[in-house]
């Protein structure tokens, strides 16, 4: 059986709101939140959504104190059982608004505070108190985050949000993470103390019963690889947070200041969010010549004289509506992402990445088209520096004073980088060559250096691995607007694809990560624990990318008998990256 985040969280939202159904009486209701479930039930509910759970309002916990009273109205609340929203759903239960109160935790509660609780509720207006194991973000159906805050116990917190990933999916893994990373290390034995704990009220017993092998938890630095952020994505999801940004599944456009929500409900969204560039355009002509054949087909129809035709065709008016601003949305994106790539130059900046990152040409030819891109004026600082980082890690003997000089010269850049950029550059292999420590280049194409033993050197060996081997292009010819070589733009493969072999058993040297076993998974699989998992989630310390789901979508795809999720306590592009790096040099 597969991974299903999205069945999975609509299973467990609909348990929010059941039990008002099956009353004889069954009353409106109020949905009472916190600041932690707020954004979780927005990416997953639009208020239409909720409507039909006859959910007429959704309240904020932290507004107790200004609710009206409503008496009248049953209350769901949906919570994450942290100290704060307990003791304000306590002062709630001890001066109720509603009538009725059924409480759902977002993650499991302590024994202490369900008695708590039950001491505050003096009017006896609880019904229930349930655990749905919830604390995490769907973002695709591959796809979570985890809200994780600067704290002293951040990593126990975080913890426990990955834990009630595991129990909502209901498995229990072995844990592998990168030995050589502290806060994966760190964050792998919290896990494993967090799963043997929770041992003893059974939450994680038979979990695997249904598994031949153990699922696997990997848990990733990102530091280990800062390459594929800075990479520029060519596929549509990808491309739309990279240059117009998506926050909590809506992208706001810029001129416009228009919302619109992106979400797999949506068939062209769900159906392209994974073409590359080309296909896209294709795709979406595709999808306005149907709209196009449809209305001409009911204008025609119009004309009539069948009454139960006629009929049948008004009832579709609104499916029409729906469609064309569905058509309308889409167009208003790609049409903004084109105006990216034109004014950013990103034709010649993408090409010129993937040139650089997977070897595609030698050091010489490679850096006269970087200089040659550095001296073009219509090309951003942020862009230019992100060809240095890629450039300074590909070859990190290579003379850099020629070209940082270059992106110092004003008449070049403008506005110029800031000078924690500079700084990056400078400190990018002393900082961030540690992640893959003994591992080395073995596709440089570099004649005037000598094998170096560079740590980051590894982030570029997937150079000549052909995107066939992961997709199935068409080789229809693509529009006018495109290079006659658009594969060029999805050479790259992020270094997950290789770690993620290693994990499954499809590459078979061993694997460098390091391998913690819970308990309960020990007694049920011994020393298989950890080998051929049917069943991997991968969560990235640091942030995921877009690409690393598009890239877990296809593995899903192609490797039948191997289900995937990928997540991590953020989700990059490569502005918000670049800040992060400039952050760890300082």
């Amino acid at each position: 059986m597969s991974l299903s985040l999205t069945h999975v969280t609509g299973v467990y939202f609909e348990r929010l709101f059941a039990q008002n159904k099956t009353l004889s009486a069954a009353k409106a209701q109020v949905l009472l939140v916190d600041r932690f479930t707020m954004p979780i039930i927005s990416m997953c509910y639009t208020q239409s959504q909720l409507l039909q759970q006859e959910v007429i309002l959704v309240e904020m916990l932290d507004k107790q104190h200004s609710l009206s009273p409503m008496r009248h109205l049953n209350c769901v609340v949906y919570i994450k059982p942290e100290k704060e929203s307990l003791a304000m759903l306590s002062a709630e239960l001890r001066s109720p608004h509603y009538s009725q109160y059924s409480v759902f935790f977002s993650n499991s509660a302590s024994k202490n505070d369900i008695e708590k609780l039950a001491r505050a509720d003096e009017n006896e207006v609880v019904r229930s108190v349930v655990e749905v194991f919830s604390d995490y973000s769907v973002v695709n159906d591959n796809l979570f985050q985890v809200a994780v805050e600067a704290g002293a116990n951040s990593t126990v917190h975080e913890a426990a949000s990955l834990s009630s990933l595991l129990l909502s999916v209901k498995k229990c893994p072995a844990i592998r993470y990168e030995p050589q990373s502290l806060v994966a290390k760190r964050l792998a034995s919290e896990m494993l103390y967090h799963i043997n704990s929770n041992s003893n009220n059974n939450l994680f017993d038979d979990l695997n019963r249904t598994c031949d092998s153990a699922p696997v938890l990997v848990i990733l630095d990102r530091k280990s690889d800062p390459i594929t952020p800075l990479v520029t994505p060519w596929t549509y999801q990808s491309m739309i947070h990279e240059l117009i940004g998506i926050e909590k599944n809506v992208v706001t456009l810029p001129e416009s200041g228009e919302q619109l929500t992106l979400s797999e409900k949506d068939d062209f969204f769900r159906d392209a969010m994974y073409l590359n560039y080309g296909d896209l355009t294709d795709k979406f002509q595709q999808y306005v010549d149907s709209y196009k054949r449809q209305t001409k087909q009911s204008a025609t129809s119009l004309q009539t004289q069948d009454l139960a035709e006629l009929k049948k065709l008004l009832t579709r008016f609104p499916e029409f509506k729906k469609l064309s601003a569905n058509i309308l949305k889409h167009l208003n994106i790609i049409s903004e992402i084109d105006k990216q790539i034109s004014a950013q130059s990103l034709w010649a900046v993408g090409e010129l990445q993937q040139t650089i990152v997977c070897g595609l040409d030698n050091h010489n030819a490679i850096r006269s088209k970087l200089l040659q891109v550095l001296r073009d004026v219509a090309v951003s600082a942020e862009n230019k520096v992100k060809l240095l980082l890629l450039y300074t890690a590909k070859f990190p003997t290579g003379d850099m004073e020629p070209l940082v000089s270059l992106l110092r010269d004003p008449t070049l850049t403008n506005p110029p980088p800031p000078a924690r950029y500079f700084s990056l550059v400078a400190n990018f292999n002393r900082v961030f060559g540690a992640g893959a420590k003994n591992l080395r280049d073995e596709h440089t194409n570099d004649n005037t250096t000598n094998n170096n033993n560079n740590n980051i050197a590894k982030l570029f060996t997937q150079n000549k691995i052909k995107i066939q081997s992961l997709f199935n292009p068409t080789n229809r010819p693509r529009s006018a607007s495109m290079p006659k070589t658009d594969n060029i733009f999805m050479q790259y493969i992020p270094p997950l694809h290789e770690t993620l072999g290693h994990v499954t058993g499809h590459i078979k040297t061993p694997s460098s990560l390091s391998l913690l076993v819970p308990d309960t998974v020990n007694k049920q699989y011994g020393g298989a624990a950890g080998v051929a998992p049917q069943h991997v989630v991968v969560y990235f310390k640091g942030g995921a990318t877009y690409e690393e789901a598009r890239l877990i979508h296809e593995m899903s795809r192609m490797r039948s008998g191997i289900s995937y999720v990928i997540g991590g306590d953020s989700l990059l592009d490569s502005s918000s990256w670049l800040e992060r790096m400039c952050e760890m040099v300082e």
